[in-house]
């Protein structure tokens, strides 16, 4: 069997918590029933030994029990009922056994429950503190019973003595010896057996522990492999990115110092082009140095996932400002309006989902529409409860007054806004970038519409509550 399919060992101490608890019950019942039998048997022959000591037959007696024979029964039966305490008082139940068999001339079988009670809960010293006296009251109640007259008042003659003779004296210190190894042999098999249940728990506890360290050791070495490989490859070319980027914008700046101008007499530091490709190559150097300073914090993340100060929220609303501010510089024709009342309230990972949102999807716009405008709009209040996100700009036609098919990351157009589910099964030229948003605005309890509306505009909105939901308080419900 796989470690990792073994049961929980809570779920398997329950289990065997409650076989437990029905076998406690079912023997508490056989027990106070045999309790009641040798109470029975013991008031019927204190009667018959008195009959028997007065000279009269035991049908003369009649039915009717004796005073001291009605005690006896009473005590008897106060012992039978004691014995479902007695596993919180084994001790106890094991002495008034010993004082009932000694004052009340009952057999021995409360006392040598009793014993067995603490040879089962107890500690092992007080073995014998009990087992003396309970040995030596069984051994004086099993030598009266085979030695009383007549024989019907002998339990044990009835049993093993023949129509005539009488029973040698060893055969009183074998039973008694009998007696006490039984009783005292079932507690220490049954306390065997609860040790072993428990070991096997610890067993199933540590094996689970085990699987469940095995898994995270796994996991983490999957990350470490995965960012070393992000580190070596995508850091590598942002790398190199980066000081092209560098090299094109200080060659811009050369070109642009140069003495002369241009064929027209135009000077160079005046050519539109020239500062065009200055500014570009100094935006394209820049967001490569964005993106490998992010690449680390994601390597940092992947590297050591536990780590609450990686982990946590890096981006808020503010930051919008400069993504915006990034989107416009690199020539991206782009109208946004955000209004957001008390910005610093908003949870931090709603602010962070938020702006990887508008991240994507002014990525998407600028990847699948680079020249048409787009509008954006972000707003949301505490009063609302919501911050809502919605993107909307024409989409490139194939032909006259027909747009696109597959429009942006998967979704196909469509009149219809909730139809562009469909489209995340074309996964053959679509990206991921719709889907993961969805899942992002999923993963927070809010929710997502997409699609091409009849005048050939592609829109998204998407709605993220102001807190994120309380899993406690969904659980508590599913319940």
């Amino acid at each position: 069997m796989p470690l990792t399919s073994l049961p929980d060992a809570r779920r398997l101490g329950r289990r065997a918590w409650g076989r437990g608890r029905l076998e406690r019950r079912t023997r508490t019942f056989l027990l106070s029933c045999l309790v009641i039998i040798d109470v029975s048997y013991s008031a019927t022959a204190i009667d018959a030994r008195a009959a028997a000591a007065a000279g009269l037959t035991v049908p003369q007696t009649g039915t009717t029990l004796s005073g001291y024979a009605g005690a006896a029964s009473v005590v008897g039966l106060a012992l039978a009922v004691a014995v479902i305490w007695r596993h919180r008082y084994p001790v106890p139940l094991a002495a008034a056994g010993v004082v009932g068999s000694v004052a009340f001339q009952l057999g021995p079988t409360a006392a040598l429950i009793g014993f067995m009670s603490v040879v089962l809960w107890r500690p092992v010293q007080q073995w014998w503190m009990v087992g003396l006296p309970v040995a030596a009251v069984t051994l004086w109640r099993v030598w009266v019973d085979v030695t009383a007259t007549p024989r019907t008042a002998s339990f044990w003659r009835t049993l093993i003595e023949p129509a005539s003779g009488s029973v040698p004296w060893y055969v009183a210190v074998i039973l008694a010896l009998a007696l006490l190894a039984g009783f005292g042999g079932a507690g220490l098999w049954l306390r065997t057996r609860s040790e072993l249940a428990s070991a096997n728990r610890v067993v199933a506890a540590e094996r689970h522990q085990v699987s469940t360290l095995t898994d995270q050791v796994s996991r983490q070495a999957e990350r470490e492999r995965l960012a070393r490989e992000i580190h070596d490859g995508l850091g590598h070319n942002l790398s190199i990115l980066s000081v092209h980027a560098g090299a094109l914008e200080a060659m811009a700046q050369r070109v642009a110092a140069s003495p002369g101008g241009a064929a027209d007499g135009t000077p160079r530091g005046a050519d539109p082009v020239t500062g065009q490709l200055q500014e570009s190559a100094k935006v394209v150097r820049e967001t490569a140095a964005r993106s490998v300073a992010e690449l680390h914090s994601l390597l940092d993340l992947l590297r050591k996932p536990d780590d609450a100060d990686l982990a946590a929220p890096t981006k808020t609303l503010r930051d919008v400002r400069s993504l915006i501010d990034e989107s416009v510089t690199a020539g991206m024709p782009l109208i946004a309006t955000v209004y957001v009342d008390d910005s610093l309230a908003v949870d931090a990972h709603i602010a962070q989902a938020a702006y990887r949102i508008v991240q994507e999807l002014l990525t998407n716009a600028r990847k699948h529409a680079a020249t048409i405008p787009v509008r954006l709009t972000m707003s949301g209040s505490p009063a609302e409860g919501a911050l809502v996100i919605a993107t909307a700009n024409h989409l490139p036609t194939q032909g006259p007054g027909r747009p696109a098919g597959p429009d942006l990351d998967g979704h196909r157009g469509g009149s219809d806004l909730d139809g562009a589910r469909e489209g995340e099964r074309d996964d053959a030229r679509a990206g991921t970038g719709l889907s993961g948003i969805r899942e992002r605005v999923e993963r927070y309890g809010g929710d997502m519409a997409a699609g091409v509306d009849p005048y050939g505009v592609f829109r998204v909105s998407v709605r993220l509550p102001w807190a994120p939901p309380d899993p406690t308080r969904d659980a508590g419900g599913s319940r």
